[in-house]
């Protein structure tokens, strides 16, 4: 099987246990947040989650 459709496999079985947020920003903080992730080469899906998993343990730490 291609790296390519077993990744993708990978990206929907993640997809499949989670919930979905939906939020709206400002424009311009969007865009900033688009070019952040593309600097990283990651995702903003990625970027939000690692933020909110350390907000999290900051708060029960």
């Amino acid at each position: 099987m291609p790296t390519d459709t077993i990744n993708n496999l990978r990206e929907r079985e993640q997809r499949s246990h989670a919930a979905r947020l939906t939020i709206s920003l400002p424009r311009d903080t969007h865009a900033a947040l688009k070019i952040h992730a593309a600097q990283r080469q990651t995702t903003i899906r990625e970027i939000v989650t690692d933020l909110v998993h350390k907000e999290i343990e900051q708060e029960n730490a």
